[in-house]
């Protein structure tokens, strides 16, 4: 049976794809014509990263050397630029999916039809992950041509283990706000309680170096697995891998499970 859902939730963000793209590729053409200046002043930037806290290098610098070529792009795109519009991006569709089409009172229509609740969780994630892909290749192929303008060397496969990982993040919190939407009917609280989770576990994550407490927490932390074995220079962590598709899976079945016994607002 063909996913009219899913293709439908496609194209009703063409317009904003246009707009992903444009700006997607706009900020990586900026940040590569930003790295000639901060590879000239590469000394003096890594003696100033250095005095900088221990938890603050780690969750907005990263592992690696700033102004090398991989760790400027680890840095600046990766940890910085690219979770916050990847995670934008999901926790927003993700919220829409159920609880945006019932408070617009849509989704009586799309009910209407002889056709499963379970079938439109199911598509309307599909919707998330093919989204989630488009800006996946859109940043690879942006990266990889605009790598070439500039002294920087990224091998190809590293720049798609290190989107993939990002994707996997991204969709973790995507499908933590269909769940909390397709619970509670309302977008903003999806919104509002994924948001807080996120920034609940970016911290976690960050401060576990320097509290005690949070490192033994750490791992419950997506962010934590987002940056488990420095993807753009090892390559995928297959345990992270599994602990992404694990809790993305668990999030989708609760899902279909608490829209189909919901008695919904329309």
């Amino acid at each position: 049976m063909w996913p009219k859902i899913l293709t439908q939730s496609l194209k009703t963000q063409r317009k904003s794809f246009i707009f992903w793209i444009v700006g997607l590729v706009g900020l990586i053409a900026l940040y590569m014509a930003i790295y000639p200046s901060v590879q000239e002043s590469a000394q003096a930037l890594n003696e100033y990263i250095e005095k900088m806290p221990e938890a603050f290098r780690a969750a907005f610098i990263g592992e690696s050397d700033y102004a090398s070529p991989v760790g400027y792009i680890s840095s600046e795109v990766y940890t910085q630029m690219l979770p916050l519009l990847f995670l934008f991006y999901a926790i927003g569709v993700g919220s829409s999916a159920i609880a945006g089409e019932e408070e617009k009172g849509t989704l009586d229509i799309l009910l209407a039809t002889p056709i499963r609740r379970s079938r439109v969780v199911l598509e309307k994630w599909g919707a998330l992950i093919g989204g989630l892909l488009f800006l996946s290749v859109v940043v690879v192929l942006g990266l990889f041509i605009g790598i070439e303008f500039v002294d920087i060397t990224i091998a190809l496969d590293k720049l798609i283990a290190v989107t993939l990982s990002l994707l996997l993040l991204s969709l973790s919190f995507g499908t933590l706000a269909l769940l909390i939407g397709s619970f509670t009917g309302s977008k903003g609280v999806a919104i509002g309680l994924t948001t807080a989770v996120a920034v609940l576990t970016f911290f976690i994550n960050a401060l576990a170096p320097i509290v005690d407490f949070l490192e033994k927490i750490q791992k419950v932390s997506p962010f934590y697995h987002y940056t488990a074995n420095n993807p753009i220079v090892n390559g995928l962590d297959w345990g992270s891998v599994l602990f992404f598709t694990c809790i993305s899976l668990v999030f989708l079945i609760l899902s279909i499970v608490a829209f189909r016994k919901r008695d919904l607002m329309i």
